[in-house]
């Protein structure tokens, strides 16, 4: 791999791709806010290509490609389930809060799926995939991976509504997710694992499968996690952090 850690002009230039990238994610999602899914799924694929020319590969080959695929999403999509069920059954049974049944229809599930899927990629993408593209030969994983949750964290500057726990949430969420790039060999588990986590935290619990009333605070969106809901986040996923980071180090050591 040619060393490119001392190609200054190229690093502005990547960084400029990394800005473009974003506003253009976010203008999408501006000029088509009536409809927040196509805003989504068009910013996702903008992302996307410019990733792909900045040198990110996630498609698998051979003749088990959509079977690899399938494992890893689902791997993904387990952690970030698991997470958050957890976070609401430690509020729940803390007596900060209820849950009963929700009312499933197929129709809404789908869309809450579908939702968080288009979501999870755009940010995924955006956060992890172009950039770890970008300083694939210039930073060391163990500075790479933390600098992409603090860019994943970093637009809750500009919002009025982010809480101090739930840019740690952010933070955290975003070094798991990092983490799940690595390990996974790519964005299956990471992609799976966001989407996992969206669902389950939000329509998952919020009547498409439970219907979960918190006392007080809340989970999603992440960044305006308050309460109960947010520190029980916040300790699953540096719990999450530590056992894929202990995970790692076994493999290397093996």
């Amino acid at each position: 791999m040619t060393d490119r850690r001392n190609d200054l002009p190229a690093l502005g230039l990547d960084a400029i791709r990394l800005l473009g990238a974003g506003a253009i994610a976010f203008a999408v999602e501006g000029l088509l806010e009536s409809n927040r899914l196509l805003a989504l799924v068009v910013g996702a694929l903008a992302v996307d290509w410019m990733a792909r020319r900045a040198g990110m590969r996630w498609d698998e080959s051979g003749a088990d490609r959509w079977q690899v695929v399938g494992l890893r999403l689902a791997a993904g999509a387990g952690v970030g389930a698991a997470i958050a069920l957890a976070a609401t059954l430690a509020v729940v049974v803390a007596g900060r809060g209820t849950v009963t049944l929700g009312s499933p229809a197929p129709v809404g599930i789908g869309i809450g799926v579908v939702s968080a899927l288009a979501l999870a990629a755009r940010d995924e993408l955006l956060f992890r995939g172009l950039p770890l593209a970008l300083m694939s030969g210039r930073v060391a994983d163990r500075w790479a991976l933390p600098f992409t949750a603090l860019l994943g964290a970093a637009p809750l500057v500009l919002s009025r509504t982010a809480t101090a726990t739930g840019v740690v949430v952010t933070l955290l969420s975003g070094f798991v997710f990092a983490l799940l790039w690595r390990s996974g060999r790519g964005m299956y588990r990471a992609w799976g694992a966001h989407a996992g986590w969206l669902f389950f935290a939000g329509a998952g619990v919020r009547g498409m499968l439970l219907d979960v009333r918190f006392a007080s605070g809340q989970i999603l969106p992440m960044g305006s996690a308050t309460g109960w809901p947010a520190w029980a986040s916040i300790a699953l996923f540096a719990a999450g952090a530590a056992v894929l980071i202990l995970i790692d180090r076994r493999r290397a050591a093996a």
